[in-house]
């Protein structure tokens, strides 16, 4: 950006300086106010031209900032084709060196070859700002595209996260069921085993019982016979 508006301000003190130089002798205040105008002139034409090629165009701020950029460039340029031309004309047609029909000519070539000039400038205008406008869009599609991307790497890590928490809880709970069955298996197998142990110890203890009647039943039939 430096160096651009370095060679527009070169160009600028260019076209002011051949100016000046082809007004040959008229007084400063003359030749100021020629280049004044001159440049005015240009600009207008230049603006001019450039709201021409923005027609059909969408405007953007990149637009309105190149705008600026454009115009500052070519007001220099076409002074410098233009005004020092028609400054040596004016400058003999005031010393009278050269005809006023002569100098109308010239001014009207001038002006023909201003024209066209001016038309090729709106051309190459227009194709830098359809440049510009399909460069934005291009970058905006770009945007949108990544935003999308990204929309839809969440939604999938979503999903995926939602997949994965919802295994492991499935996981978990078959764990919890298996060791629950394995507890309950193994409580119902220790309380069998407590049964069977009480149910064996109240038969022994049945036996026992009728066998220690029995055998005092025994003592008392003894006693008896020998008495």
């Amino acid at each position: 950006m430096p160096i651009i508006l370095l060679f527009i301000l070169i160009l600028n003190i260019v076209s002011i300086v051949l100016m000046y130089y082809s007004l040959g002798d008229l007084g400063k205040k003359e030749k100021l106010i020629y280049i004044v105008v001159g440049t005015a002139v240009m600009y207008v034409l230049t603006s001019i031209v450039y709201w021409f090629s923005t027609r059909g165009i969408e405007v953007t701020e990149v637009s309105e900032r190149g705008k600026d950029l454009i115009t500052f460039l070519f007001v220099p340029i076409n002074g410098i084709i233009m005004l020092p031309l028609l400054a040596k004309s004016y400058n003999k047609l005031k010393y009278g060196s050269l005809d006023k029909s002569v100098f109308l000519k010239r001014g009207i070539i001038l002006a023909v070859i201003l024209l066209i000039v001016l038309i090729i400038e709106c051309m190459y205008f227009k194709n830098i700002q359809e440049q510009v406008v399909n460069m934005l869009n291009e970058q905006e599609n770009s945007m949108q595209q990544e935003s999308t991307n990204s929309v839809l790497n969440d939604i999938a890590n979503e999903v995926t996260n939602q997949i994965t928490s919802t295994n492991e809880n499935e996981t978990t709970n078959s764990i919890s069921n298996v060791q629950s069955q394995n507890t309950q298996v193994t409580t119902n197998a220790t309380d069998n085993v407590v049964e069977t142990n009480i149910v064996n110890n109240s038969q022994g203890d049945s036996i026992n019982v009728v066998q220690s009647d029995t055998a005092i039943d025994n003592v008392l039939e003894s006693s008896n016979t020998i008495n």
